[in-house]
């Protein structure tokens, strides 16, 4: 009982980092002043030296941008500069379980008196062990970053909006586009659920 209401306290503390749960969570912030929009100009940045993952995630993000309709211009003409990533994401979950004890040997009629030394100790059955363990969690998900471009924000650079959807597992590239669709769905918005990736929100 104990430990099913740490899983339950570890879970809500998970759909409330935005990007942590075995069901699909987004997380979205927005900041306040700004809403930015998908007919804002946008120019897609990457990070030096990306790793596969990242590099896998930028070449599936632009037809689906162009899909949903943004604007994508080079970075002098955006408004915004998306930047995205792959993010690992491990929790760590400490419990119980229960190893088995050894079953009895089985002699019909002793022959032997090892026989009958080990038919007395069997008596004495030990019981089940319950022993520390420790389990890890590991899932995936992607995170977009959109900053204020200085070069049209009179020189500011400011994290207006971010989002991030976690994949529950490793992030594949059959699962990705959708993953990507779901999650600019809240492009520009602010929330923090659950969501139904059959059903993913329309930008507006």
């Amino acid at each position: 009982m104990q430990n099913h209401i740490h899983r339950i306290s570890v879970f809500l503390l998970l759909i409330a980092a935005g990007c942590a749960s075995n069901h699909p969570v987004v997380g979205a912030w927005g900041r306040p002043g700004l809403a930015p929009q998908r007919t804002d100009k946008i120019a897609l940045t990457a990070r030096p030296n990306p790793n596969d993952a990242d590099a896998q995630l930028g070449r599936m993000l632009v037809p689906e941008l162009q899909a949903a309709g943004f604007v994508m211009v080079p970075v002098e003409e955006a408004d915004y500069l998306l930047a995205y990533a792959v993010e690992d994401d491990a929790t760590v979950e400490r419990g119980h379980k229960t190893v088995l004890a050894p079953s009895k040997p089985a002699f019909n009629h002793p022959q032997t008196t090892q026989q009958i030394v080990d038919q007395n100790l069997a008596r004495r059955q030990p019981e089940n062990l319950r022993v520390p363990t420790t389990y890890v969690d590991e899932r995936q998900g992607i995170r977009l970053y959109l900053y204020t471009n200085p070069k049209t924000h009179s020189g500011k650079f400011n994290l207006a909006w971010s989002g991030c959807i976690d994949a529950g597992e490793k992030v594949s590239a059959e699962r990705e586009p959708l993953l990507i669709r779901t999650l600019l769905g809240y492009f520009g918005k602010a929330y923090n659920g659950t969501v139904d990736l059959n059903h993913p929100q329309p930008s507006k």
